[in-house]
């Protein structure tokens, strides 16, 4: 029989939406993923969405391309997964907000949880886990990692997203671990296989990515391939090559028929065996010849959607923002961070 998996949305009413937007995403510091003025706000938490309406129109809305009416005339409630360490910080942070907290409560069986309200009035809890009896949520916060990867640039990078969170990351190379085959035909497949390679043997938690470039009038590759295009010396020019001529020989000379798109996903291995995917993705189209020395890999000929400069042009900042490894990473922050 199908069972419900995870909760995708947490719906909540206000009518007042521009006092609703600024504190959960100026107090709570949830990003706003969409809205439309005085009908919506929805903000992204980590996998989950949290959506703002203003009951007024929710409840009388009639267009049948959208949910049916909904709508409430009382007090919603949502409640934010926290650590006994966070609830600490919570009640600073809002003690500095001039925000009253309404309520703590220890339960019989274990775990607290900690009460305000919204500026609509709506009940907002942050707790244990374990109330649920749920474990705690896992973090990579203050730890050391092992970066199953042999390239110092893609270490580098990673290094840069993931140190302003306490995270110590150190490459397979520098602890001489060897490279396992990649043996699996999907992004998924070989993120895994290389995190869990590297977890067993270091006996840390481990991160493995497995990113390539994906061109549409290529059927999608190099795809899974991208590094094995380069060669065994890892020949990026010669990789570049490789692709401009095949889409010479194709007659792919605009940017409509050069259409690409960088993947990459990411897995997190616990030594004890447990995994977790983020994917992130942008698309651009391929430019010849290579323009700029930043970055590496591919960089120099990926010109991303409403850009002008190439990934090897752009300021390495600029591009982690946008890039299919800082969105994927973005994700693995939300979750893990």
């Amino acid at each position: 029989m199908i069972k419900a998996r995870h909760i995708l949305e947490t719906v909540l009413y206000a009518e007042d939406l521009p006092s609703a937007r600024r504190f959960y995403g100026e107090v709570l510091g949830l990003p706003v993923y969409q809205e439309v003025a005085g009908r919506l706000v929805f903000f992204r938490c980590a996998a989950q969405m949290l959506l703002l309406f203003n009951p007024k129109l929710s409840s009388s809305q009639s267009s049948d391309k959208g949910p049916p009416a909904h709508g409430t005339n009382g007090n919603g409630h949502v409640c934010f997964r926290s650590t006994v360490d966070e609830l600490k910080a919570w009640q600073k942070h809002f003690e500095t907000h001039g925000i009253a907290i309404e309520r703590i409560v220890d339960w019989p069986d274990g775990g607290r949880s900690l009460y305000i309200r919204d500026p609509a009035g709506n009940s907002v809890e942050f707790a244990e886990s374990r109330i649920w009896h749920l474990p705690e949520l896992k973090t990579l916060k203050n730890q050391k990692i092992v970066v199953a990867t042999h390239n110092q640039g893609k270490l580098r990078e990673i290094n840069e997203l993931l140190s302003p969170h306490g995270v110590t990351a150190v490459s397979a190379g520098s602890l001489g671990f060897d490279e396992p085959e990649e043996t699996e035909s999907t992004f998924t497949g070989n993120a895994k296989l290389k995190a869990v390679y590297a977890a067993e043997r270091a006996g840390l938690v481990a991160l493995a990515d497995d990113s390539g470039l994906c061109v549409e009038a290529l059927n999608g590759d190099p795809g899974v391939y991208t590094a094995n295009w380069a060669g065994p010396e890892r020949d990026w020019s010669m990789a570049m090559r490789l692709v401009e001529e095949k889409l010479q020989a194709l007659g792919a000379a605009t940017p409509e028929k050069r259409r690409a798109n960088f993947n990459c996903t990411l897995c997190v291995a616990w030594p004890h065996g447990e995994v977790q995917f983020f994917e992130g993705r942008v698309y651009g189209h391929l430019t010849w010849p290579p323009r700029g020395t930043r970055g590496f890999g591919y960089d120099p000929m990926f010109v991303p959607d409403g850009e002008t400069q190439s990934f090897g042009e752009m300021d390495p900042a600029r591009k982690t923002l946008m890039s299919h490894r800082g969105r994927a990473f973005g994700k693995l922050v939300d979750a893990l961070l």
